[in-house]
Parts: C-alpha cells; sequence; structure tokens
C-alpha cells in the first residue's frame, strides 16, 4: 500500500469520527452520580433514629431552596501551585480598613440594614445571632428568626457560651447543628424540621464532615452519622479539627517540638517556626479553627515577635506538605479601635477558591491569595454576638 493510500484512509477515518470528546464517558460519570444522589436519598428516607425529637421550626419551605442538595459530593481537590518562598502581605491599620474596596459578594454588606421577615426566597447565606438573643437566617432579602429551642454550650466547668458556632451552618446552607450538653441539635433550614441527636458529653464545637459531623469536647471528640445516628468515639481530643471535608487537626505540642497536620494516620510539619509565635498555632481556642478548602488550609496565629509587635498572622499552607503558601500580617492597632486583640483576628471560612475571609473586629474582610489585594466584605453591628457563615 502506498503513502498515498495511507494518507487517504486516515483522512477519511478522521472524517467519521465527532468532534470534542467521547459522550458515554460523560454519560457514565452522569449516572453513577445520579445513582449516588438516590441511593443516599433513599438511606436517609429510611433510617430511623429512635432516640430523636422532632420539633417544628417556623419557616416557610421556599421551592427555589428545594433543589439544593443536602449533602453535595466532595470535589476533588486541586493542586495548588506553590512558589519556592511564601508571599508576605501586611494589612493596612484598622483605621485604614474604610478605605479598602468592597468585595461584591452574595453576603450583605450592612448586617445592620436587613429587616426582620418572616419568610423570604433565596438561600441561606449566614446564621447570625443579634442582641435580642435569637439566631436568624440570613438571606439577600431579610432575616428569619429560627425558631427552635436551645440552651447554652456549657463546658465542663459550667461557663455557658452561644450554641451558634462558626462552623454551624453547613456548607450548602441547607442545614445547620448547634453542640448542647448531651446532645447535638441538627436543623433541616428548608423544611423547618429539628433533630436532637445523643451525643455524651459537654459538647462545644460541631465541625461539618458531609452527611457527619466532628463534635469536640474537651475531654473527647465524636463523629455522628446523621443518617443512622450512630456516634463513634474518635481517637484524639480537645479544639484542633479544621473545618472542611477532610478530618483534618491542625496540633501543636506543648513545649517545643513540631506543628502538624494530622490526617488519619499520617502527618506533616507545619513550616511556621519563624511565622507564628514560638512557631505555634493556638490550642484551645473556641472558634478559632483552621479552615480547609481544595489542599490548602488556612489558620490564623499570633505573629512572630521579629514581624510585628501586636500583630496576627493568617498562614495559608498546602495541606499535603505542611509548606507556607501565603502569609497576611495583621497589626492590631491601638486602643480604641484595636483590630484583634485578646480574642485574635480568626479566620471565618472560604468565599471562593482564592478568597479568604477573616474577621476584623466588627468587619469581615476578604483576602485574596493569588494576588494579595484585601477588600472589605460586610459590616456587622456590636449586636451581633455570634454569626456562621456559608462556604462558597
Amino acid at each position: 500500500m502506498t503513502d498515498q493510500r495511507l494518507r487517504e484512509l486516515f483522512s477519511d477515518l478522521a472524517e467519521t469520527l465527532p468532534e470534542g470528546p467521547s459522550r458515554a464517558g460523560e454519560l457514565w460519570r452522569q449516572g453513577t452520580r445520579s445513582r449516588t444522589r438516590r441511593r443516599w436519598r433513599v438511606a436517609a428516607a429510611a433510617a430511623t433514629v429512635t432516640a430523636l425529637v422532632v420539633v417544628g421550626i417556623a419557616v416557610s419551605p421556599e421551592s427555589v431552596e428545594r433543589g439544593i442538595t443536602v449533602y453535595p459530593s466532595v470535589t476533588p481537590p486541586l493542586t495548588p501551585t506553590i512558589p519556592p518562598t511564601p508571599a508576605t502581605d501586611t494589612a493596612p491599620p484598622p483605621s485604614g480598613e474604610e478605605a479598602l474596596p468592597t468585595l461584591a459578594t452574595a453576603l450583605p454588606e450592612k448586617w445592620a440594614d436587613i429587616p426582620v421577615v418572616t419568610a423570604v426566597s433565596g438561600p441561606v447565606l449566614a446564621l447570625a445571632e443579634f442582641g435580642d438573643g435569637r439566631i436568624y437566617m440570613m438571606k439577600s432579602g431579610g432575616r428569619i428568626p429560627l425558631d427552635v429551642k436551645l440552651g447554652d454550650s456549657v463546658d465542663s466547668a459550667g461557663n455557658g457560651g452561644t450554641p451558634l458556632k462558626p462552623n454551624s451552618l453547613a456548607p450548602d446552607g441547607t442545614m445547620a447543628a448547634f453542640p448542647q450538653k448531651d446532645e447535638v441539635v441538627v436543623v433541616d433550614l428548608v423544611i423547618g424540621r429539628a433533630r436532637r441527636y445523643p451525643v455524651p458529653g459537654f459538647n462545644e464545637v460541631v465541625l461539618w464532615r458531609g452527611g457527619q459531623l466532628l463534635v469536640e469536647q474537651e475531654e473527647a471528640n465524636y463523629l455522628l452519622d446523621l443518617a443512622t445516628g450512630k456516634v463513634r468515639r474518635q481517637p484524639y481530643k480537645g479544639f484542633t479539627g479544621v473545618a472542611g471535608y477532610r478530618d483534618l487537626r491542625i496540633v501543636s505540642p506543648d513545649e517545643g517540638g513540631w506543628t502538624v497536620i494530622q490526617e488519619g494516620g499520617s502527618e506533616v510539619g507545619l513550616g511556621v517556626q519563624d511565622i507564628t509565635d514560638e512557631g505555634s498555632m493556638p490550642v484551645g481556642i473556641l472558634g478559632n479553627h483552621g479552615w480547609q478548602r481544595d489542599g490548602l488550609v488556612a489558620r490564623s496565629a499570633l505573629a512572630h515577635s521579629d514581624q510585628a509587635k501586636r500583630a496576627d498572622v493568617v498562614v495559608v499552607a498546602d495541606v499535603a506538605t505542611g509548606r507556607v503558601v501565603r502569609t497576611l500580617l495583621l497589626p492590631w492597632g491601638d486602643s480604641p479601635d484595636m483590630r484583634c486583640g485578646k480574642a485574635g483576628c480568626p479566620v471565618r471560612g472560604w468565599i471562593s477558591r482564592d478568597t479568604v475571609i477573616i474577621e476584623s473586629e466588627d468587619r469581615l474582610l476578604g483576602w485574596n491569595i493569588n494576588t494579595g489585594a484585601l477588600s472589605r466584605v460586610a459590616d456587622l453591628p456590636k449586636g451581633v454576638t455570634a454569626y456562621s457563615l456559608r462556604s462558597g
């Protein structure tokens, strides 16, 4: 066969092939996702938790929210591009925050201006506890009171605190979880129903793990399966968990040694020796958890004394290697407008794949880890005593 005849055959074959990727692979993936969702819905409907107590919630179900999947499938982590040395950004002093550009997001910019309503369409963007002691579902068109009976979240010494925690709202905004003594209350925000799951002890923190909850106490941690109600005690304790779909922990030794990121039975050193105070992360401080997104984790701590006096630093690191990608230095400022102070400047989540949300006193800031740009996201009135943001 001549070379010319071979070229003609290959040309004819190319004309018979469709352009673009094969449709069969895509149909198979869609079918797999569809079957997975059906199996989850059937399992959730069939499961009966005998110790659950159903409580009515004054929420009007919205058809626009019915299409939201309660437990979204896990997005495969991206492989971050890590520079050889971490970039360092510095925030302006607290008095200079007003001049920062505003970042357009789904979150309301001025929370004090959001009216109280009985019902409004749209997804839940945040939960917030105002000065009246009530917890509200925050939507773009108003805030709706959450009518569920909750007590304080107390520790073993009897100290009480609000049951609304920074990770109470599920990542997709359809569920909320509140730690209580000897139980955890989980509220379906779409259909307006609460369930009480028995979890022994002084429960203080909840962290979403898809269809499960990591419940943290000072002396024990439990993993609660929401479909079955089963509770499994974990081989660790305390408040070291990381918010996100992966079961990560950031652990600092009491004296000396390396701060590490743990997952399962493995761990990697977190390279913050010359970045944070004593090269460690705060231990046992409620509400100051790390927040994971894709292959990265963000966490705040007191800055190393060589960098600045009275400053916090937000560290973004690669989960797989513990290598620091970028840091943001947050000077506290002077009274009466101190930014961080004793409570620190904690990370409150991610608003996108490249933007970390940071609490700066009564304001939420957005920090773009690709460009280093800092923006204003929302102003919180002093009457807001606690809140939980929807991720993404």
